[in-house]
């Protein structure tokens, strides 16, 4: 049968990425050669170029993706005459998250897909092209004539199991050229932290079988993963590996990277928890050809982070972590938060100085956004927290979502300013060696300069000509910056 898969990325702050998932449930379905297109909403203005291509196409299923911050699009596409071009199903985050009040949010989607995907929407399209009985599909919500009817959820899979993802479906060439010839891809799924602003927590819990929720493939077959990816750009010149933490599990890491550096041999980034680093860990990644590894440092608070972020560990083991990585010769990059509930001015100053002792070779800092079903958002809502706009942000730059009662929006908004800067001139300063009394003036130059810098480089800007700057800086950043010191190849 024919699927058209609509995916909503549009002015999230990020360039146009692949998404993984979607990436595995195209294998998938290829798998059992059915027939899958994508449409990759970038653009509102997209949306009407959407739905024509849906009713030329004319797909017997339609399957959309999309998180709670891409919903007033979803609205869009619905109200330009997208829910009445076939059934259609909805999965994703959000969709696993609010379930059957998604059908109040949208009453013209048919199906909810709660979970994973990969093997539910291979049998929902079979039963389909079988002319069977659909409502009685694993994972699956159906609104039947005002009649809801739910499904008991598929069980988790080993991942050796499932099929190689398809990356080709995406615009891949324009996507990994534009990140500096950086080839994104996924392996292990899941986290075992329970952090109250992330979903997985929330997540976990759907499955009958949530002790499995965490896994990777074996090694040899999370090689067999990359080699298959890298066929359709085998010009690839680094690898970003997207799982929650790579570094999760010490003794599949040490197999993988030893096959890793035999069998790939590119430069790679990864994410890990700063628990997890050791100096038997640095040196693995450090043999691999691993050049930056990327941390949720999220606050500098230890009490934000602690009692309300569920993050339980001390500064001295973050900047334990950081140094570790730099005496292998790894760089080291900086998520973090501003905005966050029960956030004061002074909490926010101490993330951008926690920074600056870590000295991250690069970083990013994006407003907090609370997503329904975490623990976080229950919070927020039980303190009345939020601001009655919250349905219009559709990205973690675009607006703090926090009532101004323990910090006002000015000082969020100069908060994140300030750490874009300083991330910014990490960037550069981490890569040329000058005294440190030079290094903290220009630091403190450019963050004086906030202002300018980040209206610069504001990613959800409607300029052209800025956000076409910052493509090129990030390109080049990548390409020619990011790692440049300890790449190994």
């Amino acid at each position: 049968m024919k699927i058209g898969l609509v995916y909503f990325d549009i002015n999230t702050g990020y360039y146009p990425v692949f998404h993984h998932g979607l990436a595995y449930i195209v294998g998938a379905l290829k798998s059992d050669n059915h027939n899958v297109f994508l449409i990759h909403l970038t653009s509102d203005a997209n949306i009407d170029s959407a739905i024509n291509l849906l009713q030329t196409e004319r797909p017997d299923l339609i399957a959309l993706s999309f998180t709670t911050n891409q919903k007033k699009y979803v609205h869009n596409y619905f109200e330009k005459g997208g829910g009445f071009l076939g059934f259609t199903v909805a999965g994703g985050t959000h969709a696993t998250l609010l379930k059957e009040q998604v059908f109040d949010e949208f009453s013209l989607i048919d199906g909810i897909c709660v979970g994973e995907g990969e093997f539910p929407l291979k049998e929902l399209c079979n039963k389909i092209d079988e002319g069977n009985n659909i409502f009685s599909t694993s994972s699956f919500i159906f609104k039947v004539e005002n009649k809801v009817i739910s499904n008991s959820i598929f069980p988790l899979q080993e991942l050796d199991s499932f099929p190689f993802p398809d990356y080709s479906i995406f615009d891949y060439n324009k996507i990994i050229s534009e990140c500096g010839g950086m080839f994104p891809m996924m392996l292990g799924r899941g986290c075992p932290y329970n952090c109250s602003y992330c979903s997985n927590h929330a997540i976990k819990n759907v499955y009958p079988n949530k002790n499995k929720y965490v896994r990777f493939p074996s090694p040899t077959r999370s090689i067999d993963i990359i080699k298959n990816n890298l066929r359709i750009y085998p010009s690839a010149k680094k690898i970003t590996f997207s799982d929650d933490t790579f570094t999760l599990n010490s003794i599949w890491l040490s197999d993988f990277c030893k096959m890793y550096k035999k069998e790939i041999n590119l430069p790679f980034i990864c994410n890990a928890r700063v628990e997890t680093i050791t100096e038997a860990v640095a040196l693995d990644l450090s043999n691999a050809g691993c050049i930056s590894v990327n941390f949720g440092v999220e606050s500098g608070s230890e009490w934000l982070r602690k009692s309300i972020l569920n993050r339980n560990h001390s500064n001295d083991v973050i900047i334990s972590a950081f140094k570790v990585l730099h005496k292998h010769g790894i760089d080291t990059f900086s998520f973090n938060m501003v905005g966050l509930p029960f956030e004061t001015n002074e909490m926010a100053k101490e993330t951008l100085n926690l920074n600056r002792l870590l000295k991250p070779d690069f970083g990013i800092c994006s407003y907090f956004f609370p997503y329904p079903g975490t623990r976080l958002h229950a919070l927020c809502v039980e303190f009345n927290l939020l601001k009655s706009n919250i349905d219009s942000i559709s990205g973690y730059f675009e607006s703090p979502c926090i009532k101004n009662i323990f910090i006002s929006d000015n000082e969020i908004i100069k908060s994140q300013e300030q750490l874009r800067a300083f991330f910014y001139s990490r960037l550069l300063v981490s890569k040329i060696k000058i005294p440190p009394y030079f290094e903290t003036t220009l630091t403190n130059i450019l963050l004086m300069l906030h202002k300018p810098i980040a209206y610069l480089l504001n990613p959800v800007s409607k300029n052209k000509l800025i956000l076409n700057f910052r493509m090129i800086l990030r390109k080049y950043a990548i390409r020619n910056l990011l790692g440049k010191q300890s790449a190994k190849t």
